[in-house]
């Protein structure tokens, strides 16, 4: 569940706001440790839910000529930053 919420949020363009962004990168993590307890058929509910989710945001952007800002957002993530020093 936590990978289909981490590729959700992505989908999305990064928050201009630095604290928000870290909220958001750190968002599904905690969601996925906090729901762990919950019954397996819920999460599995919950994945499914986010995956269609995620494929519906993904046509609807595509109509609609919206960029998907899925890879890049990615690609943002593991780039390195340049060091200031």
């Amino acid at each position: 569940m936590g990978i289909t919420m981490f590729v959700q949020m992505r989908m999305n363009p990064t928050p201009p706001d630095p604290t928000q962004a870290m909220i958001f990168n750190w968002m599904p993590l905690i969601f996925t440790f906090m729901l762990a307890a919950f019954p397996a058929g819920l999460v599995i509910y919950w994945a499914w839910n986010n995956t269609l989710s995620v494929i519906q945001q993904g046509i609807i952007m595509k109509r609609n000529g919206a960029k998907i800002e899925l890879f890049d957002n990615l690609k943002a993530l593991f780039r390195r930053k340049p060091s200031s020093a």
